[in-house]
């Protein structure tokens, strides 16, 4: 397991050009907050495009897959992006707080959850807002220029230029003495 924290990338204004790290490539000017993980396991790859602001208790990883965050992309305080497959996050996007992002679920039947993956990918379009506490599925892929709105559970294909929410009505009553 390898984990780097690119304290080096950007502190206070000053950055490196370019950042290579075996199998972690940062390219251009940005900044990765020193409280924010990347890590890589398994041959996985991370590629970081020039001026992405990685916050806060975010944590990037690839477990095998291969990473891509293009340039000028956000990724707010506490955002989670777990790669074993292939995930690519679109120039010019921003992730809300909170936001989760997978490309695998574990396997599991009547006998019990696996220890193993079943693997996909995930792709999100150029110059999408992603809400806070989103969760973003396998195989999933949101087209350019979208908005998901905050608390979506997002799964399979979006179209490009669509606002994605949740309808989730609140039931209100009162407590029954039991």
């Amino acid at each position: 397991m390898r984990i780097i924290n690119a304290v080096g990338y950007a502190v206070k204004g000053l950055g490196l050009k370019i950042f290579s790290h075996n199998s972690v490539k940062i390219d251009g000017l940005g900044r990765i907050s020193p409280k924010a993980e990347v890590i890589t396991r398994n041959n996985g790859v991370i590629e970081i495009q020039k001026s992405v602001y990685i916050f806060n208790y975010a944590c990037i990883s690839s477990d095998g897959g291969k990473l891509t965050i293009e340039e000028h992309v956000g990724l707010n305080r506490g955002v989670l992006v777990r790669c074993h497959g292939k995930i690519t996050i679109g120039s010019g996007t921003l992730l809300g707080p909170n936001v989760t992002v997978f490309d695998h679920n574990r396997k599991f039947s009547p006998e019990g959850v696996s220890r193993e993956y079943s693997v996909g990918s995930v792709e999100i379009g150029k110059g999408c807002w992603i809400g806070a506490n989103v969760t973003i599925l396998k195989n999933t892929r949101i087209g350019e220029g979208c908005v998901i709105g905050a608390g979506s559970v997002v799964s399979g294909d979006i179209p490009a230029h669509s606002i994605v929410t949740s309808s989730r009505e609140l039931e209100i009553r009162p407590i029954e003495r039991r």
